[in-house]
């Protein structure tokens, strides 16, 4: 049986009582936990052999989701777990790579899941629906890597081109990415409330709050969706202690007019995309919280370094590598960079990932000696800390000098008429790439490129200053919050945005 099943049992057996999940009205606990994913095993196990094999779980956060999770690793099969709104052909393509027999679905729903729908699955009070995959989908198994055997997840990656890469992880790299969250954060061995409102299927909430919580026999805060003050009532009901949240939540939870006290709530983190400096300052200044960034690939587990929640937090940096964790700054050709200087960042940990499915050209481009290439451009500085600049792929060339778009965007981000931003470059035929910037901005304000390029003036050198200005009522984000980078170039390269 699955490690992460097992730690399931032995918890639910020490602590019977103690709640793994709120959701609503609803507290379920360790031990009821245990019984519903013992339901649902027997139930999923009278489907036919599905040992070993990919099944797609696509829910939304709900305990359903968790005890699904559970429940496939006790089963003997591995967890692939989907955003639940990917259209009929990207869910496809990865049923397709995976080789995936069985999806599993909220009930009533699923209609963009190709396969025949089966009876529902009932377990206690929450019910599921499931298909089984048409024959011809899956006619190709997965032939890299050649052992899957110690895989429990895998986590397909949205990426910046082409089809998604399916990351493998094991039991082993995600319990001890767990473990190294509990202790970086400081969490306490019994007694956290993690908010989940991140969601599940991707790797952040998936080991941060899923696992984590369970390595600490603590308890998961479960909300389906972002309402910030509906989170915030929520947190004060139940008495959180934790958010884990990316940079767009943190500046909404910002903006939130008398906000209810909880006092409970002593743990920020950031992490899923750079946090601007200005953000932290407002949350700050809101709820006297500082937020501790950190990052890390889903390649990673995912989490690899984090700022210290009781030392000093460096803003603009996601702090030191978490323990058993490595990290160096590395030039093109493979060699470490010293302090100060920029390369990308290369990770050696427990949690790094296995490979991705089938895709063994893309695995080795990533994972070299051992190492993770994560494709973030960044640095270390004197005291450690280490700094992210911006994405391999997201720099700009401007007339032969490197620009990062973070850079510009951190700026640009403190204009007063400004709520979100983002830079893409755009060819240029004098100086091969321009800076474009696309923003959204507060309600009633307005802002011309001439304003922006003088707001810009003294704080940034002339190259670097964007050279057209794109206003959009708000800017596209992937499920967790991050800026859709190749969704602004593809518009403005099919002149969606003239």
């Amino acid at each position: 049986m699955s490690k992460i099943a097992d730690l399931l049992s032995i918890t639910a057996a020490n602590w019977p009582d103690t709640p793994y999940m709120y959701f609503g009205d609803d507290t379920i606990t360790y031990k009821e936990t245990d019984e519903l994913v013992a339901e649902l095993c027997g139930k999923l196990s009278a489907l036919g052999d599905l040992k070993g094999r990919f099944i797609l779980l696509a829910l939304p956060n709900c305990p359903a989701f968790v005890i699904a999770y559970h429940a496939i690793l006790r089963l003997g099969a591995k967890v692939l777990p989907v955003n639940y709104r990917l259209a009929k052909e990207e869910l496809e393509y990865i049923m397709h790579d995976a080789c995936v027999p069985l999806s599993i679905y909220p009930a009533g729903k699923g209609e963009a899941i190709v396969g025949e729908a089966l009876d529902p699955l009932t377990f206690g009070k929450y019910s599921v629906g499931v298909k089984k995959t048409p024959a011809e989908l899956i006619q190709k198994k997965p032939f890299f890597p050649a052992d899957l055997s110690p895989v429990a997840v895998c986590i397909y990656t949205s990426g910046t081109t082409g089809h998604p890469k399916g990351a493998l992880l094991t039991d082993d790299q995600l319990l001890a990415n767990a473990r190294m969250c509990h202790k970086g954060l400081d969490c306490h061995e019994t007694g956290e409330v993690m908010v989940t409102v991140l969601p599940l299927f991707h790797a952040y909430a998936g080991t941060a709050c899923l696992l984590m919580t369970l390595s600490c026999h603590s308890t998961m805060l479960i909300i389906e969706n972002f309402q910030p003050l509906k989170v915030l009532e929520e947190m004060q009901k139940r008495e959180a202690t934790v958010f884990l949240g990316v940079p767009a939540m943190y500046g909404v939870l910002a903006n939130v007019e008398n906000p209810p006290k909880i006092p409970s709530w002593r743990i920020c983190v950031s992490g899923g995309a750079p946090l601007p400096a200005v953000v932290g300052e407002n949350f700050f200044a809101k709820y006297g919280l500082t937020i501790a960034e950190g990052d890390g690939p889903t390649e990673c587990g995912p989490a690899t370094a984090f700022n210290p929640v009781h030392g000093p937090v460096k803003v603009g940096t996601i702090g030191f590598p978490l323990e058993g964790v490595t990290m160096k700054i590395m030039s093109d050709d493979k060699k470490e960079l010293p302090v100060g200087c920029v390369g990308e960042i290369a990770v050696k940990s427990p949690s790094n990932f296995l490979a991705y499915l089938n895709q063994p050209e893309e695995t080795a481009k990533t994972l070299v000696d051992g190492w993770v290439y994560t494709g973030d451009l960044g640095f270390v500085d004197a005291d450690g800390y280490f700094a992210i600049k911006d994405r391999k792929k997201d720099m700009l060339l401007v007339g032969g000098l490197n620009v990062y778009p973070r850079e510009i965007e951190e700026y640009l981000m403190r204009h007063p008429a400004i709520r979100e931003v983002a830079v893409i470059g755009r060819n240029d035929d004098l100086r091969g790439e321009v800076p474009v910037a696309f923003v959204a901005l507060k309600e009633g304000q307005t802002l011309t490129e001439l304003e922006m390029r003088q707001f810009l003036r003294d704080k940034l050198a002339a190259y670097k200053i964007p050279k057209e200005l794109v206003i959009l009522d708000a800017l596209p984000r992937n499920p967790t919050g991050k800026i859709y980078k190749l969704a602004l170039r593809s518009g403005y390269e099919d002149g969606a945005y003239k």
